[in-house]
């Protein structure tokens, strides 16, 4: 088991400062968690939303790239954390998944389209929506800064897009916290009915494939 006592990830998590709710509900999912070195970031603002979140993920990865970071996280303020976070299984899954070559990694989503596993813990995804979490190297900034973005694109959408190297995280580690007024999220469930369904839905699927996998291909699918 490696040892990650001494290291921390830079958090950033996007804000707008009328959501004080919000804002206090991220400071809380973050308390004493020394594994983040946690910044919260005001929201870009854009009368359209999806503008909005996409030029804040931009403007969070000028930072990183002036800070020279490796690895960031980022966050949406409606992130909470699920019962099966724990900072060894978040690092362990974030090494492996660059281990085996991707880019990208997302602690859990409302919605994707194809998923393969390829341990019990990390699957490659294709299209997905309203992940709240989601690790990016830096051989990300730089697609993400030059990607063009029109009024009928999505954040999530372009980052599917962006690259095929990404992986979901099983079982999930964030979901989305439903606060009882519109967020750009909850429209993009697919159908599925309330933000916790849709991240329980999507989390079946994944373990139901996984299952599969495994019940096909025995001992094929490693723990990490």
């Amino acid at each position: 088991m490696i040892d990650y006592s001494e290291i921390s990830i830079p958090m950033y998590v996007i804000n707008l400062p009328e959501r004080e709710d919000r804002r206090k509900h991220i400071r809380e999912q973050f308390n004493g968690r020394g594994e983040f070195a946690l910044t919260i970031v005001e929201a870009s603002g854009h009368s359209q939303d999806s503008f909005s979140l996409w030029n804040s993920i931009v403007n969070i990865v000028d930072i990183a790239m002036v800070k020279d970071d490796d690895v960031i996280i980022i966050c949406e303020d409606g992130h909470e954390f699920t019962p099966h976070y724990s900072k060894q299984f978040l690092f362990d899954s974030i090494l492996r998944a660059f281990d085996l070559g991707c880019n990208m990694v997302l602690g859990g989503v409302s919605w994707f389209n194809q998923a393969i596993p390829i341990t019990r813990q990390l699957s490659w995804v294709d299209n997905f929506y309203g992940t709240q979490l989601i690790v990016l190297n830096k051989y990300m900034f730089p697609l993400i800064r030059r990607e063009p973005f029109g009024e009928k694109d999505t954040a999530d959408g372009k980052l599917s897009a962006l690259t095929s190297l990404k992986m979901l995280i099983y079982p999930f580690i964030s979901v989305q916290k439903d606060f009882g007024y519109s967020d750009i999220r909850s429209s993009e469930c697919q159908g599925n009915g309330s933000l916790a369904n849709c991240f329980y839905r999507s989390n079946k699927k994944l373990e139901m494939l996984i299952d599969i996998c495994d019940r096909h291909s025995p001992g094929r699918l490693t723990k990490m």
